[in-house]
Formats: structure tokens, C-alpha cells, sequence
């Protein structure tokens, strides 16, 4: 039910703040954030990091599920109105993060959201100052994007000691 609350709140805000009549100019950074998403799921299908607890649907079908719905109104909303000035950039960066973070801390502690091998709040912090800037980079310079999305995992396995093994 969360999971659908959630998808239900991002289609409505994006209806009313996204940038509808220029979607084909986000499509590619809509595309590289599902395709992100989706990686990641997939590398860390064995030992996951974080996950929504069972329900009817099935993990697999919950990430894509997000990826889906709430991935796309996030980039529709989020790129069009970024600032032109890079002090304010940190600011708009910032207030997506938070938009990101708190309503994952306060699913946590609610029980709807569950972290493992070593994952928590602070990671989810860090991970989102991260992961905007580079939809900002892929946005404006896809090919730099690219490069780190490639090597990032290899960075976020040593970090946290995920095995290679555990690879499917």
C-alpha cells in the first residue's frame, strides 16, 4: 500500500509541477535513472542493501514498480526547475534530497522500509547528495554520467564489502 501511496503522491505532483510539454528533452536522464535503479537491484538481488518488506507484489516488481512511476516525475520536476546559478543549485539539490531522505527515514521507522548489510540513513544521505548531481551531469553531459555510473558500483562494493560473489 505504501509503495502505491507513494507512486500516487509523485504522478500527482508531477501532473501539477512537472514539465509536461517538454518531456522528450528529460526522456534520456528518465531513462538512465531507471536503467540506474534497475542495475542496482539487479547487482544487489542476494545481499540487498534496502527493501520494501513482502506484500502482495514481489521485490522485483516493487523496484521496477518505483522505477517506473516515481523515478520519471522525479526527473520531470527536478530538472526543469534547476537554477541557473551554482550557489543555488546546492540549495534545489538539497531539497530533493530531503524530499528523498525524510519519507524514507520516517518509512523506517514505520516498518515499510527495511535496511541491510550495513545500510542506514547515513548512507541514504550521502547517496542522494551523490545521485542528484549526477542526474544533473547526465542531463547536461550524459557521456561523464555514464562513466561514473559505471565505476560507482565497484566503489560502493569495496566500501561496504559486497562480494562479487553474490553477483546473479
Amino acid at each position: 500500500m505504501y509503495i502505491i501511496f507513494l507512486s500516487l503522491i509523485s504522478i500527482y505532483l508531477c501532473y501539477k509541477f512537472g514539465d509536461w510539454e517538454n518531456w522528450e528533452k528529460y526522456y534520456p536522464t528518465i531513462l538512465f535513472f531507471i536503467l540506474s535503479s534497475v542495475c542496482c537491484a539487479f547487482l544487489t538481488y542476494n545481499h540487498p542493501l534496502w527493501l520494501y518488506p513482502p506484500t502482495i507484489i514481489n521485490r522485483t516488481f516493487t523496484d521496477l514498480f518505483i522505477s517506473i512511476t516515481v523515478y520519471p516525475c522525479t526527473i520531470m520536476m527536478f530538472i526543469p526547475h534547476l537554477p541557473k546559478k551554482i550557489s543555488k543549485i546546492f540549495f534545489h539539490v538539497s531539497y530533493y534530497v530531503a524530499i528523498y531522505t525524510i519519507p524514507e527515514f520516517i518509512a523506517v521507522k514505520l516498518g515499510l522500509f527495511i535496511y541491510n548489510n550495513g545500510w542506514d540513513i547515513w548512507h541514504t544521505l550521502l547517496f542522494n547528495y551523490i545521485m542528484f548531481p549526477i542526474i544533473i551531469l547526465h542531463y547536461k553531459k550524459p557521456f561523464y554520467a555514464w562513466v561514473i555510473a559505471l565505476v560507482s558500483p565497484h566503489i560502493l562494493f569495496y566500501i561496504l564489502k559486497i562480494p562479487y560473489s553474490i553477483i546473479r
